[in-house]
């Protein structure tokens, strides 16, 4: 009895998820070059397209491939050759099954793949793992994919199109929210802040950033977050030193002036979260 009950109420829940999923609208957007951004519901996904096919940076939730070829579609008519994974999780990586089955090879760092195994994830891992960093020379353009310091989880990566001038973060970075790190994955909030500092440093005035959530981006307001980070992480530190618990640091305030801004609300994105990561990395 109570696995038909499980079931059913799993059946109902992925039943009210799709219906949720049919509502949602999703949509190409140009940012520089022959580079794109696809909004929808769940991670923005990056696109490159050209005579030699689509290359795709992640690609939200199964419920949405269907409306997300049809963006691609409504850009370019060749395949989708490529799909890079920025992480693992499944906003980001819900629709690697369905996209591998139209042929297109997937590609993420090894913890995505071993991450997602861990956490019993149900998604389709990646096909092809690196370890750094690996290149792709497709459409005029080289596209450099390479691991950033554990933040988000223990599994991020940045792509950069060289010629465009354009970063796509995954979840690193985003502008919508405080950045959420996902500890139980591997995140680090002085990861973060060392990840940030190394967008900075790939980034000039006119680089265009896709953040993992929220609108195209830029250099300066980068630079604006990681500052934000530094503050928090002196007085979180302040705070360890003089002995106070976590609660006492997320009761006193300790972000207060930037929550108008980036509190978002819920537990992604949130101070609370933050401050938890934070004092998880300062006080051990």
């Amino acid at each position: 009895m109570k696995s038909r009950l499980s079931c059913l109420v799993l059946f109902v829940s992925l039943t009210a998820f799709s219906q949720e999923m049919s509502d949602v609208e999703v949509t190409a957007h140009a940012v520089a070059g022959n580079v794109y951004f696809i909004e929808g519901r769940g991670g923005n996904i990056g696109m490159c397209v050209g005579a030699d096919g689509v290359f795709l940076i992640d690609d939200q939730y199964a419920p949405l491939t269907d409306k997300i070829v049809a963006a691609v579609r409504s850009v370019s008519d060749e395949p989708v050759r490529f799909l890079v994974n920025t992480h693992m999780h499944p906003d980001h990586t819900g629709g690697n099954e369905n996209f591998g089955k139209m042929g297109a090879i997937i590609f993420g760092h090894d913890n995505v793949r071993k991450q997602m195994a861990l956490s019993n994830y149900t998604q389709e891992p990646p096909l092809v793992t690196f370890s750094e960093d690996v290149t792709f020379h497709i459409n005029n353009e080289t596209v450099s994919v390479f691991k950033v310091p554990d933040s988000h989880t223990n599994g991020d990566s940045y792509i950069k199109f060289e010629k465009a001038n354009v970063v796509h973060t995954g979840d690193v970075y985003r502008t919508t929210s405080y950045p959420y790190i996902d500890t139980s994955n591997g995140g680090s909030f002085l990861g973060t802040i060392a990840a940030l500092d190394l967008l900075i440093d790939v980034s000039d005035r006119s680089t265009k950033i896709i953040p993992g959530h929220g609108v195209v981006s830029s250099v300066g307001e980068v630079r604006a977050q990681r500052d934000m980070l530094v503050v928090i992480r002196n007085r979180v530190r302040a705070a360890v030193e003089k002995d106070m618990t976590l609660e006492d640091i997320q009761a006193a305030g300790v972000t207060a002036e930037y929550d108008e801004r980036w509190e978002s609300g819920r537990r992604i994105g949130s101070a609370a979260e933050l401050l938890r990561a934070a004092y998880e990395d300062i006080s051990r």
